[in-house]
């Protein structure tokens, strides 16, 4: 019995070794095309960016590797774009508040 489980960890652990190179090799490249802008035109960069969709003051990007993800703040929260959170209504739309 040990051994049967001894010559299947052995099994699993090289099929894991050989399937790790591949892996890791696709799990790093970059998306193919190119960079996504913001919906004004803009590059979506820095890489980890927030922006504030000029639109709707509930919305903002999150910039990953050129490419914006659209995130909405929950209700009732705006995104403060001097702080870069989903704030109050009161404090997002006037940074001096």
């Amino acid at each position: 019995m040990i051994k049967a489980s001894r010559m299947a960890a052995t099994a699993v652990l090289v099929f894991g070794v050989l399937c790790l190179p591949a892996y890791t090799a696709s799990a790093q490249t970059a998306p193919a095309g190119p960079a996504a802008d913001l919906a004004d035109g803009s590059p979506c960069e820095p890489h980890g960016a927030l922006l504030a969709d000029p639109d709707d003051p509930t919305i903002f990007f999150h910039c990953a590797w050129g490419v914006a993800h659209m995130k909405k703040c929950p209700e009732p929260l705006h995104f403060n774009p001097v702080v870069a959170v989903c704030d109050w209504p009161e404090k997002a739309d006037d940074p001096a508040a």
